[in-house]
């Protein structure tokens, strides 16, 4: 059975072994090649690290008019109960500014949660949002305070 893949697709995947030839003149042709691969499968992989600073991603997304000259994703949470001064009350908002210049377009925005009662849970739109301005919050239980509010914020910057 074969498995067909787009023309274009790219992974982060390396060959774990290499053979390399003894002629000079192809060993630095493989050496390149080996280089290249390299840096193109580092360059294309997700970040996993989620700072308070912004940072880039790893994600590259499509630029209209231009496919050769893709747009960068950028990251930056928010500890909203540290913002807050306290826990966020049960079905209470609350709203900050981001500081984030140049914002173009949210990619992805969600807020991971901890309750007082020690329910994990994760929060989307409508409960959690962004403006060109300012991240808004809003617990989505009515009754329990969240001591733990991770608001997770990815975007392209124009």
């Amino acid at each position: 059975m074969s498995v067909s893949q787009p023309v274009n697709n790219q992974s982060s995947f390396l060959p774990t072994t290499t053979v390399l030839p003894t002629d000079q003149n192809e060993l630095l042709i493989r050496l390149t090649k080996n280089y290249t691969d390299t840096a193109n499968s580092i360059n294309i992989r997700e970040v996993g690290i989620y700072e308070t600073t912004e940072i880039l991603t790893g994600q590259q997304w499509s630029n209209l008019g231009q496919p050769t000259n893709r747009r960068q994703t950028f990251r930056k949470i928010f500890d909203v109960v540290a913002l807050n001064g306290a826990n966020v009350p049960g079905g209470a908002t609350v709203t900050f500014p981001h500081n984030i210049s140049g914002l173009k377009f949210a990619t992805n925005i969600y807020a991971s949660c901890t309750s007082v009662t020690s329910l994990f849970f994760t929060v989307v739109y409508p409960n959690a949002t962004m403006d060109t301005t300012n991240i808004n919050f809003t617990n989505p239980l009515p009754a329990t305070a969240l001591n733990s509010v991770f608001f997770i914020a990815e975007y392209l910057k124009s």
